[in-house]
Formats: structure tokens, sequence, C-alpha cells
């Protein structure tokens, strides 16, 4: 497998991706993803800022996510406590949101690698931490995020629930 920023052409990919995402989601009787969200405009945007990645197998786009290291504002009011200090105003630790794995590969560890990946360039960078959050119900993410040591720190409240549940459970890992 291989890890790598993602270009315009791969924006297809990544949106018949993030449908595997929300099919899975929905599977899982999760409320998060089942309306317009994500949608085009904030994968073109990832994109265009550099924050989107993919993961290939045999130069076929498996997984997606989008990593930033601009902090996240959402992140400042968390009903817990995070590990680290570090602040959006002041980020040290580097965002994942979006991730997603093709129907296909599902079970084949893409997204542990995807996020091993994200966790070695934010090694690179300096990063104090990566922060990422997810549903109450999606208990496969839930369940690799501990097994790849990330700690639970709390709730945050999303800005972009459309009808689904807000609260998103926090975790970060120390780097």
């Amino acid at each position: 497998m291989k890890y790598r920023k993602a270009c315009e052409q791969d924006i297809d990919r990544i949106m018949e991706i993030l449908t595997d995402g929300k099919h899975s989601l929905g599977l899982l009787n999760i409320d998060q993803w089942q309306g317009d969200y994500p949608k085009r405009e904030i994968v073109q945007s990832d994109v265009d800022q550099g924050a989107s990645f993919v993961v290939e197998d045999n130069d076929h786009i498996i997984g997606t996510a989008m990593t930033s290291y601009n902090g996240e504002s959402i992140y400042d009011a968390i009903q817990g406590s995070w590990l680290t200090s570090s602040t959006s105003q002041d980020p040290r630790y580097v965002v994942i949101h979006r991730v997603a794995v093709a129907r296909d590969s599902l079970g084949k560890g893409v997204a542990r690698f995807l996020l091993s990946e994200a966790e070695a360039a934010a090694r690179k960078l300096g990063c104090e931490s990566v922060r990422i959050d997810t549903h109450e119900g999606n208990t496969p993410m839930r369940s690799l995020l501990t097994k790849l040591g990330y700690s639970e720190c709390g709730i945050v409240l999303i800005e972009h629930a459309e009808e689904a549940t807000p609260e998103r459970v926090a975790y970060e890992k120390i780097l």
C-alpha cells in the first residue's frame, strides 16, 4: 500500500469511497454521514489545501482521509480533557477527519495503514499529538483507535451534523 497526497484527478474516486463509508455507517445504524455530508465541495477544498490523502494498492485508490495541521476550533470546547494543552489558536497537533475505506477493501488494514502514515507525517513535522473524533456507535473505528494507542478524551460537538447526532467521541494520541 502507498499513502500519498490526493490530487484533482482523485476527487471522483474519493467521493465513491466516501459513499462506501456512508453505506458502512448506515449498516451500523449510525446517523452520521447519512445526508449530503461530506459534499464534493469539501473534498475539493481539502485537495486544494493539500489536506486530502489517499491510500493506493496496485495503483487503485482504496482509502481516504483529510489531515490538517491548522487546528480544529470545535476541539477547544471538549466535554472532557485532551492529553495535551494545545488549542486551535496554536495547534501542535494534527487533526484527521473523513476517514473512509472502499467497500471491497474493508478488513484489509487500510484504515490502520492510513492512520499510521498520517502519524508518521505528523511526527516529521514536529506535532506532539493526533486528534480525531468519531460517532459513539462507530465501534469498528473506536476499536481501531484503541488498538493504535489513542485515548478517549471526551465529547465534542460537530457543526455539520445535519439531522444526525452532533456528539462525537474525541480521541488523542501522543506522538
